[in-house]
């Protein structure tokens, strides 16, 4: 990546922007696109697992979600004082904890915090399947190891739990800075396949910000500051999920440039090429891909190509764009 890529991902009051994509599969260190049948590469929307067990989701009421439940908690205190939580809750990007002596601990009040789960057809045999040599259910706890105060508005948390021979690791995988950071975002559910988002209540969603939800926060984007719909749309512009369906067309490290409807972010180099306008709705065009292997006419959606963006594209020519993506034309 050149140096005209690395200006910080988190920029503010229509700063200039470039940020770059990160988190692909590799096997064999060969990596894996995500366009194509079966294959699963790309952007993911999250990184956050437990053992082998993804993990995203949980309902803060203790009914099972997403192969999930969510048993209690206890916060630390001083003086090696356990309390128990009595109700957790999401506030903004803030992740709350009311104990049992009727205070409400937040921030890095919570740091030691053990959250106790069970899961639901867990891979215990490691085999790759959920069959009658798995455990029905497994219970686990995952604590919350460090804290970071981004905002008033936002907590960064690391979420740790024990694998298999007892060793604590990090729950999400780092991120470009290196950081195993998750955001709390308040009754979000979403599909990890098709990238679809919808409210559902009592739900706490732990973004990675090694994913792209969470990586959209970072970029900017945050949900508890604008609709639901528009929020989904920034983490499939993060992804390259050209045809709003989970089908992520970029690969780990390509540099993107973005200009967005709200003043966030605009373009460092307006001269580069235009990847695509995004709107409410979808894509509205598209000229160069993100990932130089694919040509614009090989981007097919419902089994029709996008259409081209003009050469006078701008923030105005498609009703309700919300983004507006460039390339970087000098990355080698």
């Amino acid at each position: 990546m050149n140096l005209r890529s690395l200006v910080p991902s988190l920029l503010l009051g229509a700063a200039l922007f470039t940020g770059c994509d990160e988190h692909v599969d590799a096997v064999d260190g060969e990596v894996s696109l995500r366009p194509g049948s079966g294959s699963s590469g790309g952007v993911w929307l999250n990184t956050s697992t437990i053992g082998t067990t993804p993990f995203s989701e949980l309902d803060l009421k203790g009914n099972v979600h997403d192969g999930v439940q969510f048993t209690g908690a206890k916060v630390l205190r001083p003086g090696n004082v356990w309390l128990t939580v009595v109700e957790g809750s999401v506030m903004d990007g803030n992740l709350k904890a009311k104990a049992s002596n009727g205070v409400t601990y937040t921030g890095a009040d919570l740091v030691g915090s053990r959250w106790y789960l069970t899961l639901s057809n867990a891979d215990t045999d490691h085999d790759g399947d959920h069959d009658a040599d798995d455990a029905a259910s497994v219970p686990t706890e995952i604590w919350i190891s460090a804290h970071q105060q981004v905002s008033p508005r936002e907590s960064r948390y690391v979420f740790e739990t024990f694998d298999d021979d007892g060793n604590a690791v990090p729950v999400c995988n780092a991120d470009s800075s290196g950081n195993r950071t998750a955001i709390p975002i308040k009754d979000i559910t979403v599909d990890d396949f098709t990238g679809d988002m919808a409210p559902r209540k009592d739900t706490l969603y732990l973004a990675c910000t090694s994913g792209a939800v969470g990586k959209a926060i970072t970029w900017g984007y945050r949900p508890w500051e604008r609709p639901l719909p528009e929020f989904e749309v920034a983490t499939r512009m993060v992804r390259a999920d050209y045809c709003f369906d989970g089908m992520s067309w970029t690969e780990t490290g390509m540099p993107i440039q973005v200009k967005d409807k709200y003043n966030i972010n605009t373009f460092l180099y307006a001269n580069d090429p235009t990847e695509v306008v995004w709107t409410k709705t979808g894509a509205a065009c598209i000229n160069t891909p993100r990932n130089l292997t694919y040509a614009a006419s090989q981007v097919t959606c419902n089994g029709a190509a996008l259409p081209t963006c003009a050469g006078n594209v701008g923030m105005t020519t498609h009703k309700d764009t919300l983004f507006w993506t460039k390339i970087d034309a000098t990355d080698p």
